[in-house]
């Protein structure tokens, strides 16, 4: 995608007057958009794929922060607020993403309509993210899988690409993981196969997850704004 191909972007009239301070980058699958470490203060949006924002502890333990995907802003958004999470930014898929200069960017928050589309964006993900934060101190693990599970399935399917994968969207240890899917099993709520859990119980399953259920899903219909 080209600077004169994405007029259809959302932000396009916000930036149309500063694209030759603005560039598109390509990002493939795997690959680091930012280091933690590194001193680099560009806001990005992304106009295709998907992103990850992790936090790496000096012991090497990783904590998966957020997921962002295309029509959102991502970056070390925390410096605007005099404050580091030092975070790694990582391409989950291959990405397409505008570089937006720390100055240029200073300029787009000057036009209000613009900082409302910004801060209504970064806002709703901190939202999201409190909440989840809020979920696992308020629930067991069980409850909280079992949600996901209920969440994500098909026709009482829940397909999987790993169980580190799994470890790594839950922010779950393996060992806890593997507990909590065998204790399911054995009371015969689900079967584990390859890379999928069939539900075998639903109701079960339901009031296991009701509690998380109530909190996950309040308000969002409320969260909505026309851009």
């Amino acid at each position: 995608m080209e600077l004169n191909n994405i007029e259809k972007i959302y932000i396009y009239d916000y930036i149309k007057e500063y694209l030759s301070e603005i560039s598109i980058i390509k990002v493939k699958k795997g690959e680091y958009i930012t280091h933690s470490s590194a001193n680099i203060e560009e806001i990005f949006f992304i106009l295709d794929g998907r992103v990850k924002v992790e936090c790496i502890t000096r012991s090497g333990r990783s904590i998966l922060v957020d997921e962002v995907s295309k029509n959102d802003f991502v970056g070390k958004i925390s410096y605007m607020y005099e404050e580091n999470l030092f975070c790694d930014i990582t391409a989950r898929t291959n990405v397409t993403l505008l570089k937006i200069a720390k100055g240029t960017f200073k300029k787009l928050e000057n036009n209000p309509d613009f900082l409302k589309i910004f801060l209504f964006k970064t806002s709703k993900r901190i939202y999201y993210m409190y909440k989840k934060l809020m979920i696992k101190d308020l629930f067991k693990f069980e409850e909280i899988f079992a949600y996901h599970i209920l969440k994500n399935s098909e026709n009482d399917v829940f397909k999987f690409k790993s169980m580190y994968n799994l470890c790594e969207i839950l922010s779950v240890s393996r060992k806890n993981l593997y507990n909590v899917v065998n204790c399911l099993i054995q009371k015969k709520y689900i079967q584990k196969e390859s890379d999928s859990i069939i539900i075998i119980n639903r109701c079960a399953m339901d009031k296991l997850a009701a509690g998380v259920k109530e909190v996950s899903e309040i308000n969002e219909s409320d969260f909505k704004i026309n851009i």
